[in-house]
């Protein structure tokens, strides 16, 4: 029996190879529906041949797709009397499909995941020192394709960071299906909202409501300094969280005209509390949030990784997405910058770990992110091009950080949140992500 993914490439090869022969305005799409079976749309520019290629490609799917295939061949074009929305359908299919050659088109029908294949997106706002716009705060995601290499800390170091200079940070724990941030920055004798994202996720929907609710402060001077830290926790894990979580459709029907929403929190927040950062944690993985949020949204992704192949394997899909996908439809990438997490104390181990790790990035970036150097010349600075690649602070170049036994288990923030904000590795990352907004 064939594997799904092998029977879908033989359905695409063996179309390719039909229609060589068939009538030179013939097309095909193939639809890969929710299921994985595969059917077909088919325009034959001759009538007379449409029946007959009809059941030509029946018989040689059914060879080479077995169960996956169908046997539905629907003709757009070169058969019967073709009603007006049959006709307007077929016409969509075509337009929806991505090519695969000039004559041969898929279209995916998806169950769910869908923004990870949502079209790209620009920021939620533009900022003030782009030049346009009412501008807004900056927008920065924490990323990590495996968990349990210090997304969360790194997270909580830089609003630290940011809050002793006497900011306004906005904290916010997307990561729905295994919360941690929210806990993580409470400060001693603090109270923690009863409620959080998941609260906010389910019942915006219904209409307007009190921010409030949803957010605790960690404004400790020994924690924030002169700032404050707005903490929005995933929510409370007691016994409705999952049946609250199983409600929230974080994939809005495209036809629907509303605001994803996520992004709809991100603009209440902006409006009642005028922050200076909104800072992520997202859902390491393939999670849905981490898809709507790797859309482009943000104004910029910290992406963690390791040199594990696992990591790199998931951070190519990421880069993807946040690099190639954007350049195929002229639109500059998503800004991002590298982190290599948990590398060893050892100094020449690390020292070692480092080099192969940076290589390694420097690789994949110049593969499925970097721009040509030809195609930036006519965008001005909007992309990260090959020729960007030398520069200190390429966005492959990595902050490396090294594991913290200390960091790792302790009992209140505000018993590490000197090391958080002082630590040489963390104000390395932070003046990294400062550099990005024209800090020093």
């Amino acid at each position: 029996m064939r594997h799904w993914d092998e029977a879908r490439q033989a359905a695409l090869e063996a179309l390719e190879q039909i229609l060589e022969t068939a009538p030179r305005a013939s097309k095909a799409v193939l639809i890969d529906d929710l299921f994985g079976r595969l059917r077909l749309v088919l325009w034959v520019g001759d009538k007379a041949r449409g029946e007959t290629l009809r059941g030509e490609i029946d018989e040689k799917l059914v060879k080479e797709c077995g169960v996956y295939w169908t046997g539905d061949v629907w003709l757009a074009q070169g058969g019967g009397k073709i009603s007006e929305p049959d006709r307007k359908l077929y016409d969509r299919s075509w337009k929806d499909a991505r090519a695969h050659s000039s004559r041969v088109r898929l279209l995916d029908r998806r169950r769910n995941r869908g923004a990870w294949f949502s079209p790209p997106s620009p920021p939620i706002w533009t900022l003030p020192s782009k030049g346009v716009g009412s501008g807004g705060p900056p927008v920065v995601v924490f990323y990590s394709f495996k968990g349990g290499v210090g997304r969360s800390t790194s997270l909580a170091s830089f609003a630290i960071h940011r809050a002793r200079a006497g900011d306004r940070v906005v904290v916010i724990d997307a990561d729905l299906d295994a919360p941690g941030l929210g806990t993580l920055l409470v400060q001693a004798g603090g109270e923690r909202s009863h409620w959080g994202v998941v609260d906010y996720l389910l019942e915006r929907s219904f209409g307007e409501v009190e921010l409030r609710d949803y957010y605790h402060t960690c404004n400790a001077e020994g924690i924030s300094g002169s700032g404050e830290i707005l903490v929005f926790p995933s929510g409370r894990i007691d016994g409705d969280y999952l049946d609250k979580l199983a409600r929230i459709d974080l994939e809005p029907p495209s036809h629907v005209p509303t605001e994803h929403p996520l992004a709809l929190l991100l603009r209440d927040l902006r409006k009642e509390f005028r922050p200076d950062w909104i800072l992520l944690d997202t859902r390491a993985g393939l999670a849905e949030p981490a898809g709507m949020l790797l859309s482009g949204l943000a104004h910029l992704y910290v992406l963690f990784g390791t040199f594990s192949n696992q990591s790199w394997a998931g951070l190519r899909l990421v880069l993807e997405r946040l690099g190639g996908d954007r350049l195929r439809q002229d639109l500059p990438q998503a800004d991002c910058l590298m982190v290599q997490a948990m590398v060893p104390e050892n100094s020449l181990l690390a020292e070692k770990t480092v080099r192969e790790f940076t290589d390694r990035a420097r690789d994949e970036f110049l593969d499925v992110y970097y721009a040509e150097d030809s195609e930036s010349e006519t965008s001005g600075d909007v992309f990260w091009s090959v020729g960007d690649a030398d520069s200190s602070d390429a966005p492959h170049v990595p902050v490396p950080l090294p594991y913290s036994p200390k960091l790792a288990d302790f009992g209140s923030i505000e018993d590490v949140a000197d090391d958080l904000a002082e630590s040489p590795d963390y104000r390395r990352l932070a003046a990294r992500i400062d550099a990005r907004f024209g800090g020093p």
